[in-house]
C-alpha cells in the first residue's frame, strides 16, 4: 500500500477560502490542523504558529493565550486522545528563525511542560523533512 500523501500545494488554500466565504465573516468555532503525520503507529501534530510582530523566538503560546486558548486546548484535546505528540512551531516570512516547542504538558492556563528547540530554517528543514520521511516509510 502506497503511503504518499498528495503534495500540498493551492487547493489546501482554496478549501480555507471557501470556509470563509461560507461564513459569511463570522467567527468560526473551529480551527484547521496544519499537519499529522502517523509514524509507527504513534500520530505527531505539528501546528504553525506565523510570528507577525514577535520574533519567533521570542514568541510563546502564552503572550496570546487569552486569544487562542480554546485552540491550544482542542489541540492537546486531540494530541492526547491520539496518544500522539503536539509541536508548536513559530516561523516568520524572513525564514530566519524558528522555535518548535514540543508540549508535554497543558492545562486551561497554559502550557505547563516543554521542550523548546529553536532552529534557523536549515536545521527547521532537516527536522521537519526527517519528520516526513518517517511518516513515508512507516
Amino acid at each position: 500500500m502506497d503511503k504518499k500523501s498528495k503534495p500540498i500545494g493551492k487547493t489546501d488554500d482554496d478549501a480555507k477560502s471557501l470556509i470563509i466565504e461560507a461564513l459569511e465573516g463570522n467567527v468560526t468555532g473551529g480551527f484547521d490542523l496544519d499537519s499529522i503525520y502517523k509514524i509507527s503507529g504513534k500520530y505527531y501534530v505539528v501546528e504553525f504558529l506565523k510570528c507577525d510582530t514577535v520574533r519567533p523566538n521570542n514568541s510563546h503560546p502564552r503572550r496570546y493565550w487569552h486569544k487562542n486558548k480554546q485552540k491550544f486546548i482542542s489541540l492537546w484535546e486531540i494530541t492526547q486522545k491520539l496518544e500522539g505528540v503536539l509541536f508548536l512551531v513559530n516561523y516568520e516570512d524572513s525564514r530566519e528563525q524558528f522555535k518548535v516547542i514540543k508540549v508535554i504538558e497543558l492545562d486551561n492556563n497554559g502550557i505547563v511542560k516543554e521542550d523548546v528547540r529553536q532552529w534557523n530554517f536549515d536545521e527547521f528543514k532537516s527536522w521537519f523533512k526527517s519528520l516526513n520521511d518517517k511518516a513515508i516509510k512507516s
